[in-house]
């Protein structure tokens, strides 16, 4: 079976090509179903409001290059959208005084 055509890109594949049943699946599940899918690697988090998210992101990034070192880089790949946590990103990064030298960042698109 071929997968459907995409609504979004007709030459690439994304949410709208997944089969009609996961789709609806999906559609059905609750916050406290969505809560339940947390496992070890793969943590579900709600936030009250979008600069908690985004700011929750932004710490995300600061967390894992502060870990970084010569011998164990460390690399974060960033979302295509969205990405209004990377203002913030910079900013810590500058505040922080964090030194970059041993940590990557690369777009989901790359």
């Amino acid at each position: 079976m071929s997968r459907k055509i995409s609504m979004l890109a007709p030459d690439w594949w994304d949410y709208t090509t997944l089969d009609d049943d996961i789709l609806n699946d999906a559609a059905k599940l609750t916050a406290e179903d969505m809560l339940q899918i947390s496992r070890k690697g793969f943590t579900v988090k709600f936030y009250d409001t979008l600069e908690d998210f985004y700011l929750a992101e932004a710490l995300e990034y600061i967390n894992a290059w502060k870990q970084s070192t010569a011998d164990n880089p460390v690399g974060i790949c960033g979302p295509i959208g969205p990405t209004e946590q990377l203002p913030l990103v910079a900013r810590l990064v500058n505040e922080l005084e964090l030194n970059l030298k041993n940590c990557h960042f690369w777009g989901m698109d790359e």
